[in-house]
């Protein structure tokens, strides 16, 4: 980490900036804060957090990650994702067409849409923007390559 920035696990206090910053994304409240780690800057507030989501076996999905548009470039979102990588063996996502190349540089794969958890695909089922969107599903192993 730069040193601007600091994870935590997610606490009451955040969860406004947190649905606000999702809200900004054009995505719906987060439902809890379990399994939410924060950025937070150095007077303690929010500036990104990252949310994983578990299929039926147990896999860890990453739904969604975001950082407040002023805290990009930073490393905020790789550093919450290299956290959530050092924590499980296998990630997965669906990735938007602008952070695809994000990802692959943190050696996530295309996979096959059925490897995804059916709660993580339902953003995509009907989504009038898939087009624009151009989701992609996506995956990471432990020792398999980047």
């Amino acid at each position: 980490m730069s040193g601007m920035f600091t994870l935590r696990p997610a606490r009451e206090g955040d969860w406004e900036l947190i649905n606000y910053y999702a809200y900004c994304e054009g995505m719906d409240n987060i439902p809890s804060l379990d399994n939410v780690t924060v950025a937070a800057n150095g007077d303690d507030q929010c500036v990104g957090f990252l949310r994983l989501a578990f299929s039926d076996a147990g896999v860890a999905h990453i739904n969604p990650v975001v950082t407040y548009a002023e805290w990009r470039g930073f490393g905020v979102g790789r550093a919450l994702v290299e956290d959530a990588c050092a924590r499980h063996d296998e990630i997965r996502l669906v990735a938007r067409g602008k952070s695809i190349g994000f990802y692959r540089a943190l050696g996530f794969v295309e996979i096959p849409w059925e490897d995804i958890a059916p709660g993580v695909t339902e953003e995509c089922d009907g989504c009038p923007l898939i087009d624009e969107c151009g989701p992609l599903p996506m995956g990471w192993k432990k020792g398999a390559g980047a």
